[in-house]
């Protein structure tokens, strides 16, 4: 018996273009992969670039050379992120300078935790404290081998922001020849289409990077007199780590929260500072979730969810940290393009919110 194939519409799938994209997507994320130590730093610095333009433009409006107003530009981030080192090391010299009461604490704790094993496995302190002497020349050996790490991190961390800030001038001088580029590129069907979708990248980036600093900036002021309430110490140390970390969204946040909790739990007797601190937590990111991201940050990267927490795996997968925090961005400027590509819009339907 043959069925009936009228109403029935089938659409031939053209195997020659369906190959190519698929080696066009590998050959993609092989770039991306092995191109990483050379491609973070771009990344990085084309967003810093589109952070700051709107600041150099203001300056050449006042008749100040775009050279030196994309060296002013670089001045003032080169501040503030000195600025914020500079809290940061100070505020671990403090942590330094406590660390003798802070160990007297924490042994304090682990003779309990001694007389909770004593109790569960019949090990004497005196036996526990010859595990922990046979074990010291390992521990010695680790923590030796992660300041020599941390040093060797330290110098390749000031190479790296000087590689990424000379990036960020060039890109700043050399804006609009970039931006002349890939409007001359014609990926759309008129220049006049480019200029407009490379104005809305350049915005959404814009807008989405300074509505996230500020975020952090205000996440940072709240935690650092919550933790203080509550009776951290060093909160403002703590509150830098939990509102810087939440570059990465949904992961950032609950990753930085550990820290307090941990901190409060070896060095408070009372089991009540941690169970208040996330409490604090928790209603931070309720406060953030409905009002600060929403009227700051505002709906400028319209990724779902699942887009944006597979952003951050992929992100992830191929560059690391660094990817977990650049690929959202990077997702959202694919949606853009997505959207006005009628070839590729229902992709961008995919990556979107609901309207």
């Amino acid at each position: 018996m043959r069925l009936g194939t009228s109403g029935m519409h089938t659409r031939n799938i053209n195997h020659a273009q369906l190959n190519k994209s698929l080696l066009t997507i590998s050959l993609l994320g092989l770039l991306l992969y092995f191109g990483k130590s050379f491609l973070v730093p771009v990344a990085i610095a084309a967003f810093f670039a589109m952070l700051l333009y709107p600041l150099v433009h203001r300056l050449q409006r006042r008749k100040v050379k775009k050279p030196l107003a994309a060296f002013l530009s670089i001045l003032l981030l080169l501040a503030v992120l000195v600025a914020l080192g500079t809290v940061v090391y100070y505020q671990l010299r403090s942590l330094d300078a406590d660390l003798p009461r802070l160990e007297l604490k924490v042994t304090e704790k682990s003779r309990r935790i001694q007389d909770f094993l004593y109790q569960a496995t019949d090990l004497s302190a005196n036996e526990q404290d010859q595990i922990i002497e046979e074990k010291k020349p390992d521990i010695a050996k680790a923590v030796f081998k992660s300041i020599k790490q941390l040093l060797v991190q330290g110098l390749s961390v000031l190479l790296f922001l000087f590689i990424v800030l000379s990036y960020t001038f060039f890109f700043l001088l050399y804006q609009h020849k970039l931006h002349t580029f890939f409007v001359r590129v014609r990926w759309f069907q008129s220049q006049r289409a480019s200029r407009v979708m490379m104005t809305r990248i350049s915005r959404i980036v814009h807008d989405y990077l300074k509505g996230t600093f500020l975020v952090i900036m205000l996440l940072s002021v709240i935690y650092a007199l919550g933790f203080r309430a509550i009776g951290i110490e060093h909160a403002i140390l703590f509150a830098l780590v939990t509102a810087l970390l939440r570059l990465v969204p949904y992961f950032g946040s609950f990753l930085g929260i550990v820290f307090p909790i941990v901190f409060a739990l070896l060095t408070k007797d009372s089991f009540w500072y941690p169970v208040l601190v996330l409490l604090f937590f928790m209603a931070t990111q309720l406060l953030e979730a409905n009002l600060l991201t929403p009227y700051i940050t505002g709906s400028k990267v319209k990724l779902n969810p699942l887009a944006t927490i597979m952003a951050i795996l992929l992100g992830n997968l191929v560059w690391g940290v660094p990817g977990m925090i650049l690929f959202l961005p990077l997702f959202a400027i694919l949606k853009v393009i997505f959207d006005q590509i009628p070839q590729l819009e229902p992709y961008g339907y995919l990556l979107g919110k609901e309207e």
